[in-house]
């Protein structure tokens, strides 16, 4: 098998997340691999692992020693996987990117086709699944709220913001820490960025796995875009607590009166509180220089476990 030194210039790189996957890693690598090679296309394999208790990382690592090609890296806890790509984006060599999520809910054998646009000119490139095994009720239908208020906020047509297949030039994804907050939605953020967006279809797979967001993560991610990115984040709150106060003023009139006053306090205030105590939540961390991602330093880590070794042998030796 042919591979390439760690330090000669790439022409793509690949960023694959990692959470507790190890059970398809070695598919995964293998197929990408074999899409890859035909093509001819100099190419780097960068896996951030997300504090994955698995055994994944040292299946990657053994891997890398046998390919130089693949580039395992490891966060030091789970940031979640949205901050596992921002450190895979930092560390990419070649000129195109492509994201793939590593429980193979998407074929590598798709990254030919979001290859295409980028040598039209195309800078971001976004899979959509035509065909969602998926339960309508909390899966498909907030996926497609969630879509049409991307859309609405970034002015695009692009109908599958949750799908995580991409691909784009890699100036789209350098220099993310200037965009703070708002990585922790990568899709609408590189939208913003990239000047000439298309999509493509993706073939439709059989889940393997578990789906890796629930309903409830689904809605606080939802959330999170909508505090990130609304003018007047205060307007629904302060619709709904116009609506709760003005049911309570109403059972004030017509009783029961105590009802109608807990009814009303808990319309008014109850809404802009919690909005509040978002923003001032999200001021402290932001004043505490939390990082968004940090990347554990391997070769330390191996340098002190041998220290180690060594140390239990000397003693063994003098016993």
């Amino acid at each position: 098998m042919a591979t390439i030194p760690r330090d000669v210039t790439v022409d793509l790189s690949i960023i694959v997340p990692v959470y507790n996957n190890a059970d398809t890693l070695d598919e995964l690598i293998d197929r990408v691999v074999a899409v890859l090679e035909p093509m001819a296309i100099p190419f780097e394999l960068i896996f951030v692992d997300d504090g994955s208790r698995d055994g994944g990382l040292r299946l990657l690592e053994g891997r890398a020693d046998r390919d130089p090609r693949i580039r395992p890296f490891a966060l030091v806890r789970n940031f979640g996987s949205q901050s596992a790509a921002c450190a895979g984006f930092d560390l990419v060599r070649g000129r195109w990117v492509v994201m793939l999520d590593a429980d193979l809910e998407n074929c590598p054998e798709d990254i030919p086709a979001l290859l295409a646009p980028l040598r039209e000119g195309y800078d971001l490139v976004c899979g959509y699944r035509e065909h969602r095994d998926a339960p309508w009720l909390t899966r498909r239908l907030p996926s497609r709220l969630m879509n049409a208020y991307v859309r609405r906020q970034t002015g695009t047509h692009i109908r599958d913001v949750g799908c995580g297949m991409r691909a784009c030039e890699a100036w789209v994804v350098k220099g993310l820490e200037a965009e703070g907050e708002a990585r922790r939605l990568l899709t609408p953020l590189f939208l913003r960025r990239a000047r000439r967006v298309t999509e493509v279809p993706l073939r439709p797979v059989p889940r393997r796995t578990p789906p890796g967001h629930s309903f409830f993560t689904l809605l606080a991610i939802a959330l999170d875009y909508y505090m990130l990115t609304a003018r007047r984040p205060f307007l629904v709150s302060g619709t709904l607590s116009l609506v709760g106060g003005g049911v309570g003023a109403a059972m004030l009139i017509v009783g029961p009166r105590l009802a109608g006053l807990v009814v009303a306090a808990t319309g008014l205030l109850g809404g802009l509180l919690s909005l509040v105590g978002e923003y001032c939540q999200r001021l402290y961390q932001l004043g505490q220089g939390v990082p968004f991602y940090e990347l554990r330093d391997r070769d330390a880590e191996r340098a002190r476990a041998e220290a180690a070794e060594r140390e239990a042998a000397l003693r063994a030796a003098r016993r």
